[in-house]
């Protein structure tokens, strides 16, 4: 007979004492779907679904931010734009979906070719690529250092906007946007001892912030602890 963690079966117990979400049917014959090899399926908030008539979707991902960030942060929006297109095609990958996401070096090479890009509208660069969705990401602020700790304590912010665009509707506003504020990590400060502590953690909060805006738009799978 297979096992559920203490977690899982509490889960169980706390949808049998309100009826959440079972309408009347017994909610531990949900916890195979739910918790299936000891992980948890998260939904995406905006799925990218492939459009009629097509044989797959297809994603351009853009990133920019705001003036006025520290030199530390210079080339933030690049990093993060190359980090979201890994992570959102990785999990693509994982879902077996029919989507395609423009790689980074292509869009690097049209951003060469056309210096004036930031003036275009998200709906004109996603025509230019012919694509069905156009994901947009400003970073609004962003710090690396606890407040006060005059940079000898690493403990980041950020603020970001995400848009996401579907071409297919006749529509120019956004389809769907969040803003939405990341603290890394939560509960403890890093010293700031050299500069490679630095620039490790640029990577890991980066990495960070895209980890959370690919999981608006593609099913993620995360690992359920087993509490026993």
């Amino acid at each position: 007979m297979k096992r559920y963690s203490r977690r899982t079966m509490l889960f169980g117990m706390g949808l049998a004492a309100t009826g959440l979400g079972c309408g009347g049917a017994n909610p531990f014959l949900l916890i195979p779907t739910l918790f299936s090899g000891g992980q948890a399926k998260t939904p995406a908030e905006f799925p990218l679904t492939v459009p009629a008539k097509k044989s797959e979707a297809k994603v351009v991902v853009l990133v920019s931010a705001k003036m006025g960030l520290s030199p530390d942060l210079a080339g933030v929006d690049r990093m993060l734009n190359a980090e979201l297109v890994r992570i959102l095609d990785a999990h693509i990958k994982e879902n077996e979906q029919k989507v395609q996401v423009l790689k980074t070096q292509v869009l690097d090479n049209y951003k060469s070719e056309n210096p004036n890009w930031r003036t275009a509208s998200p709906q004109e660069i996603g025509k230019e690529f012919m694509a069905d969705y156009v994901i947009d990401v400003e970073v609004r602020q962003m710090d690396l250092y606890k407040p006060g700790s005059r940079g000898q304590w690493l403990q980041g912010r950020a603020a970001v906007t995400v848009s996401a665009y579907d071409l297919s509707k006749q529509v120019r506003d956004a389809k769907y946007v969040q803003d939405f504020s990341i603290d890394y990590p939560r509960d403890h400060e890093i010293e700031n001892d050299s500069p490679a502590v630095l620039s490790d953690f640029r990577m890991k909060f980066i990495r960070r912030i895209a980890s959370d805006i690919a999981m608006k738009f593609t099913d993620t799978t995360q690992k359920v602890h087993d509490m026993n």
